[in-house]
């Protein structure tokens, strides 16, 4: 959508769309890295928080927030055993159990007593899904696809039922209720983020790879703000031509380098960066 001077004035979305993906309802501000708008977008954010109650977020955030915690949980466990840097047979031991534990208080659930979180993970190994074994055949495939698919209905129904129980069933929207999620579903959330970073963030050689992408992010955003406009896509150059302050132009560059892939980072870094 433009306004009357030709200018995108975004996707013309409701209040409540915009305000359901604001997950951080507040601006840049010292003690959190975490903010949800930039300055220069202030008199948009505060039209789509008129009326909210403070820093509390929506309903349809909360729905949207808890949705991404059971599909990376899930999935990114998925990824680790498709990719072979996970056994399912590890889960028997002992060592491993108490290691996925501390990551779950450390990360996720830190004021969770630990056997909570050790029961959480006995739970979820003796469900009649759990695979206990993947060796890449189709009947694996299948069993491993049946278990995640039974995993995402089993937390997201869990927190529907809570919460229809606390609120009745009628419809709910905006602040007319809060996302329940029991406690107990938290927990084999936390437990399933665990196996990732254990496995996947923590495995070996992990950190200097993150470097290597950290650096060669950095590197792409330095080339482009010297660039004057000149590489950026074409989507993004009249934004850029009618930013008015370097920071503004500075944020042009940062969505360009922010909408790139692993692949495509790289062959802008090999194109930019000499």
């Amino acid at each position: 959508m433009e306004d009357a001077s030709g200018e995108s004035v975004g996707l013309n979305l409701t209040r409540a769309s915009l305000d359901a993906a604001c997950k951080y309802p507040w601006g840049r501000r010292a003690g959190t890295q975490k903010f949800g708008f930039y300055e220069d977008d202030r008199p948009v954010f505060e039209w789509l928080r008129a009326g909210a109650p403070g820093e509390r977020t929506c309903l349809e955030e909360q729905a949207m927030d808890w949705s991404d915690d059971v599909a990376y949980s899930v999935h990114d466990a998925e990824d680790a055993v498709h990719s072979g840097l996970v056994h399912l047979e590890q889960f028997t031991s002992s060592e491993i159990q108490q290691e996925l534990v501390a990551i779950a208080l450390e990360r996720y659930r830190p004021d969770r007593d630990p056997e909570a979180l050790v029961e959480a993970l006995r739970r979820l190994t003796q469900l009649e899904y759990w695979p206990g074994h993947f060796d890449g055949s189709m009947a694996s495939l299948r069993e491993l696809k049946r278990f995640t698919s039974y995993l995402i209905g089993r937390f997201c129904v869990s927190a529907q039922i809570a919460t229809q129980i606390e609120y009745g069933s009628e419809p709910l929207t905006r602040y007319a209720a809060n996302l329940i999620v029991p406690d107990e579903v938290r927990d084999e959330v936390a437990v399933m983020k665990a196996i990732a970073v254990k496995f996947v963030m923590n495995r070996d050689g992990a950190d200097a790879e993150y470097a290597r992408q950290r650096t060669m992010i950095a590197e792409v955003v330095h080339a482009l703000s010297l660039d004057e406009g000149r590489s950026l896509e074409s989507w993004l150059v009249s934004t850029f031509e009618g930013a008015k302050t370097d920071a503004e132009r500075f944020r042009v560059v940062i969505d360009q380098v922010a909408s790139l892939t692993d692949v495509s980072l790289l062959h802008w870094h090999n194109k930019l960066v000499h």
